[in-house]
């Protein structure tokens, strides 16, 4: 039979190394705690040492701030000693507050309107300002001027006098020239060269225009279309002369073509003091017309430069050719196209009603 093993509990236990650990870790906890308690004192000691001493005016003011303080505990506790509101004097409170929440935010929107009608006004003040110093300068020009006229001696200019002699009608077989008088130039303007060259053209290029035929007793009518027209004639050689430009042209209410012709009003034609030269351009003009016993001039004479057209019209005068003038003051000349019909392309606006005009006197000879 085996031996029975003894017991573990019935061993001793050696539990001095347990307790030499434990001794030391309470010796370290001791020394630690002394130490701590050492620099904490040192600490304080230090601090205390280092505070400055309280200034008689910092005494004051805790003084006074302690008797604030003080003030509102006992206003605190007042508070707490009444008794609770009512649910009554909640709702008034509640309503009361709702008020000054709306009249706070429509004090935020006079704000900002404030805000906006200042800054308008600001830029107001600005525009005036900048109007006050154009003001300030015209009228600093206007004094200047002023001077000026002042010391600018008048000037005496005798009248000239036109008479209007006895006029009579043009010949029904008359051929009728046009002789522009502006800015002191003659522009000698031929109405029935340009005329004739276009016809002759027209007649070749006739079958290529589209048209709208409507018959008739006697002849039929036709009635073309202007655009193919315009452009079969745009830089056409009418045989331009005396630096003038003539130009096909139609307008959108009318029912005619145009031939607009414009002199060069600056270089063309002939100038005032050129009239007196013996061989002038207007003069060799003049020289063919009067073997032309059914040659028309007719001036359009434009005011400012009355005294050129005297001085023109006695030159036509001296070679007999038959003359007339007429106050204008457009500066080119409109040859009208009488025999083709052009589609309109857009109505003419009603006239508006008002006085009635007198009739348009027509163009006489004199």
């Amino acid at each position: 039979m085996a031996r029975r093993r003894k017991s573990n509990l019935e061993e001793g236990v050696n539990l001095d190394s347990l307790m030499d650990a434990l001794t030391n870790v309470v010796a370290v906890l001791i020394l630690v705690l002394i130490l701590v308690q050492a620099d904490v004192s040192k600490k304080v000691v230090d601090f205390l040492e280092g505070l400055e001493p309280a200034t008689s005016e910092q005494v004051e003011a805790s003084k006074k701030e302690v008797e604030i303080l003080v003030k509102r505990v006992a206003e605190l506790d007042q508070l707490l000693q009444k008794d609770a509101p009512t649910q009554v004097e909640i709702e008034v409170e509640k309503r009361q507050l709702a008020l000054l929440e709306k009249d706070v935010k429509e004090q935020k929107d006079l704000l900002v309107e404030l805000e906006g009608l200042k800054k308008a006004a600001k830029e107001a003040q600005e525009e005036r300002d900048v109007e006050a110093q154009k003001t300030e300068k015209i009228q600093d020009r206007i004094a200047e001027l002023e001077g000026l006229l002042d010391e600018t001696p008048v000037l005496k200019i005798e009248p000239t006098i036109v008479g209007i002699p006895a006029s009579r009608p043009i010949p029904n077989n008359a051929s009728i020239y046009r002789a522009i008088v502006i800015h002191n130039r003659i522009h000698f303007i031929d109405p029935i060269t340009p005329l004739e060259l276009f016809k002759a053209e027209f007649k070749k290029a006739k079958r290529d225009f589209p048209n709208q035929r409507i018959k008739r007793r006697g002849s039929d009518r036709y009635i073309y279309q202007a655009p193919p027209i315009l452009k079969h004639f745009k830089g056409f050689d009418f045989k331009n002369s005396n630096q003038q430009k003539h130009e096909l042209t139609a307008s959108p209410t009318s029912t005619r073509l145009h031939i607009r012709v414009s002199p060069n009003l600056k270089n063309g034609g002939t100038s005032l003091e050129e009239l007196g030269e013996p061989r002038s351009d207007f003069g060799r003009i003049l020289d063919k017309l009067r073997f032309n016993r059914r040659a028309v001039l007719i001036f359009n004479v434009h005011p400012n430069s009355f005294n050129t057209y005297l001085r023109a019209r006695q030159l036509a005068d001296r070679e007999k050719v038959t003359a007339g003038w007429e106050v204008n003051g457009s500066s080119n000349f409109v040859i009208r196209i009488n025999d083709i019909e052009i589609e309109r392309q857009q109505e003419p606006t009603p006239a508006k009603p008002g006085p009635e005009r007198p009739p348009n006197l027509p163009t006489k000879i004199d």
